[in-house]
């Protein structure tokens, strides 16, 4: 009785090992559908499979199914940021002025700015502000503020004026007193 239980185990461990395709090294079985299983590859793999599935799961997704997971970037996507170009917005270095006067037929005060956009591709708008003082006292005797727009790489001038009447002798300076850039759009 004892040696027909152990032939009844060996076929039907032999039947199990024949189904699952345990124990054909090197083969694949079914057409290359791996176990029982279809849709899967490769036949047989080792119990101690890297992927921890047991032996004879397929690994590999059914056609028609993405190759990728919806909503992420695939491996092959690349990203690239590039930061806006930056500038000085202080445009002390890129103004001048000339020809401090004043006009007495006109009551204004002048001063003629020259305005250098030493950006060889990007055009600006200049905020240029300037004053006139007293020279003894420091004391603001007018003062003017203009935009002007310059191209890349080019200069223009302008004249700054503010009206005021001179009653006695006067002393006075002109002084650019703001610069400042802006991008245009």
């Amino acid at each position: 009785m004892h040696r027909r239980s152990v032939r009844l185990l060996a076929v039907t461990l032999i039947g199990l090992m024949a189904l699952t395709g345990c124990g054909k090294k090197g083969r694949s079985h079914g057409g290359g559908l791996g176990g029982l299983g279809s849709g899967g590859s490769g036949g047989d793999s080792p119990a101690s499979d890297p992927s921890g599935l047991p032996s004879g799961v397929p690994t590999d997704l059914p056609s028609g199914a993405p190759s990728y997971t919806p909503g992420y970037p695939t491996p092959s996507s690349s990203y690239s940021y590039s930061a806006p170009p930056t500038y000085n917005p202080d445009a002390t270095n890129e103004t001048s002025g000339t020809n401090c006067r004043y006009d007495q037929s006109t009551g204004q005060f002048k001063y003629d700015v020259k305005v250098t956009n030493t950006d060889s591709s990007r055009s600006f708008r200049y905020s240029i502000s300037v004053k006139w003082n007293d020279y003894a006292d420091d004391g603001l005797l007018g003062y003017d503020s203009q935009d002007v727009t310059v191209l890349p790489g080019q200069s223009e001038t302008f004249t700054a004026t503010a009206g005021y009447t001179i009653t006695k002798r006067t002393q006075y300076t002109c002084q650019i007193s703001l610069a400042s850039k802006y991008t245009t759009s």
